[in-house]
């Protein structure tokens, strides 16, 4: 008895450190790094703890919201139309890789804010979405996302590579 608790131990430990290190060697591969950023003199990046996405808002909630805005003009006030692209990810993480069914759940949004423009709805499907926290007031996040019209085609490709500050 005393031999078969020993095999058990040694199994688990072996199976738990095995786990660990596989683990972090998937943190290693998908790190980011901070070359090729996307320049973008009308995008604003920003993120909010303490929030979670409803719908196209941001409220009070339990998570991280990301929001992307890219404005249609240099000179943006409260009404310039922009382009926009809004996550969320579960508070605690340092890191996120968002797989496809992620991309195209309730968690990531895309939204034109132009209300007299006259634009289809693009609604993400698919691409890559990850980030690194750089400190307590930065990430870096990097973006591929495909954008489909109502009736499913992709038109569109929202990408970018930026930094995200503390709203």
């Amino acid at each position: 008895m005393k031999r078969k608790n020993n095999l058990y131990k040694t199994t688990s430990i072996f199976f738990v450190c095995t786990v660990l290190i596989l683990s972090c060697e998937k943190e290693k591969l998908t790190s980011l790094t901070p070359d090729n950023l996307t320049e973008c003199p009308t995008c604003e990046t920003h993120f909010r703890e303490s929030s979670r996405l409803e719908a196209l808002r941001v409220v009070d909630g339990k998570n991280i919201v990301f929001q992307y805005k890219k404005y249609w003009s240099a000179n943006h006030t409260d009404g310039t139309p922009y382009t926009g692209l809004f996550f969320e990810i579960p508070k605690g993480r340092t890191f996120f890789n968002l797989d496809k069914n992620t991309i195209a759940s309730e968690k990531v949004v895309h939204i034109t804010m132009c209300p007299n423009c006259n634009t289809i709805p693009l609604k993400p499907i698919g691409g890559k979405l990850k980030g690194e926290q750089i400190d307590s007031k930065r990430w870096l996040v990097e973006a591929a996302v495909a954008l489909a019209g109502p009736d499913g085609r992709i038109l569109d490709t929202l990408s970018f590579k930026h930094y995200f500050t503390r709203d």
